[in-house]
């Protein structure tokens, strides 16, 4: 049972002042109250017992002010009535989720706040990148409307057209474009479903850009992974002074390498993935993890590589839950922070690695996905074989592998590809030394 009332907080300053009023939610014995912007109440104009406004007898300013509090008061009352029902019928709910909802309705349901508890939302569940892609479009807005919030209920097809023309005349690629407007519109339609705003006949973002435009692809060739690959860092590091600066920036972009490497003979999986990879995911010579973005249920056979680059890490994840030292339980961070931290250096250290070796390419971690599928498809290897592999749960590739394939046939794949990177390096060729010059650059590097 949920009880809602009112209450009036006097006015701490000295003399005759208003108060504020406020509404007190109770629900299984715990209690939340907020203020209500904009409500001042003199003392003797509230009556605690019977939860109504006392109009004066003659002050007709005053009545005309009151009159308006009243009828708010009465709308907002009705609103939480109707976020109650919404609740029950969801089933079990917090003091917490109806007072989400109370805001909503004291913010007057601007999207800046609302955007913000839906954030919250989604960040409780674990869905950081989602959260934060609705912050950023929002944000976007705002600024376009000179930095001011917007109403919900002022979403309108007009706004969103200008917004969208406002993105391609700034250089925003179509893209883009189409995320701010799909984001936006998951937004809109979530006040839609929370009874915030009406639903509109016409919904405000049918007619701008929501698709997907195809993109360069982003594929290394053969021998371009293999001149990163070559990079002899285990030679350079021994003739490096421990604790300089050069070594640690060697020390680094080794790093990198080995990371990269291993995403990719891991059947290109994600850099997220390889992140948050526990020592409980591996057992018997297998990983088994489940996918951050799509929470598909993944299994890769250890391949001698992949062992090779696991050892090579093993002192420093020493009492460490993780199977790499990039999150560290100790440092009291929460782990995504850490996660998106290791993604811009790892993006960062990859495009100087390319830089080393004559790379003209702008990589980042998602190269290994694309230049592993790439490399597949021109062994032959059937797209099904390589969806799967890839962990793709599209509506696209369900329907071309309605019948899931053995990992066998998974892992015989994955120990090809690895063959293949091998087998191209003749043995009598030595491993690329790398000039100390290449280290002396003015490129700029975090470390």
């Amino acid at each position: 049972m949920t009880s809602i009332n009112f209450v009036l907080r006097p006015s701490a300053r000295e003399g005759r002042h208003p108060g504020s009023l406020a509404v007190r939610l109770i629900h299984e014995r715990r209690v939340k109250t907020v203020t209500l912007r904009g409500f001042r109440l003199y003392p003797e104009e509230w009556d605690r017992e019977t939860q109504q406004i006392v109009y004066p007898e003659s002050d007709s300013r005053r009545v005309k002010y009151l009159g308006a509090l009243e009828s708010k008061i009465h709308d907002g009352v009705e609103m939480l009535n109707h976020h109650l029902l919404v609740l029950e019928k969801q089933g079990r709910y917090s003091v917490d989720d109806l007072l989400c909802r109370c805001r909503q309705h004291i913010d007057d349901g601007k999207i800046l706040r609302f955007t913000q508890i839906l954030a919250d939302r989604l960040e409780k569940r674990g869905q950081y990148r989602t959260a934060r892609a609705y912050r950023t479009v929002t944000r976007g807005l705002v600024r376009f409307n000179k930095g001011k919030d917007i109403p919900l209920r002022q979403i309108n097809a007009c706004l969103i057209r200008d917004f969208e023309k406002h993105l391609k005349d700034t250089g925003r690629l179509p893209n883009t474009v189409s995320y701010y407007m799909r984001n936006l519109r998951a937004i809109y339609n979530k006040a839609v479903a929370d009874k915030l705003i009406p639903k509109a006949k016409e919904c405000p973002f049918i007619s701008v850009y929501k698709g997907i435009t195809k993109t360069m692809k982003r594929a290394l060739a053969l021998d371009e992974i293999q001149k990163l690959y070559n990079l002899d860092f285990e030679n350079l590091l021994a003739n490096k002074k421990t604790g300089s600066k050069e070594y640690r920036i060697a020390e680094n972009l080794y790093r990198a390498q080995r990371y990269f490497e291993f995403c990719f003979y891991a059947r290109g999986m994600s850099f997220v993935d390889m992140v948050y990879l526990r020592k409980e995911n591996i057992r018997g010579g297998f990983i088994r993890y489940v996918r951050k973005k799509t929470g598909q249920q993944m299994e890769i056979k250890i391949t001698a590589k992949m062992q090779e680059i696991l050892d090579s890490f093993s002192t420093e994840v020493q009492g460490s839950h993780y199977v790499f030292p990039i999150i560290k339980e100790s440092s009291g961070r929460p782990p995504y922070l850490q996660y998106e931290t290791a993604l811009r250096l790892q993006n960062s250290r990859l495009k100087r690695l390319s830089v080393m070796v004559g790379i003209k390419k702008q990589i980042s971690t998602h190269w290994t996905r694309h230049s592993w599928a790439t490399i597949a498809k021109k062994e032959n290897v059937p797209i099904r074989v390589i969806s799967e592999c890839l962990g793709h749960t599209s509506e696209h590739t369900t329907l071309i592998y309605l019948d899931s394939l053995d990992n066998s046939v998974l892992d015989a794949t994955g120990e090809l590809i690895a063959h293949i990177v091998s087998s191209h390096v003749p043995e009598q060729i030595e491993r690329t030394l790398i000039p100390k010059s290449l280290l002396q650059t003015n490129y700029r590097l975090s470390y």
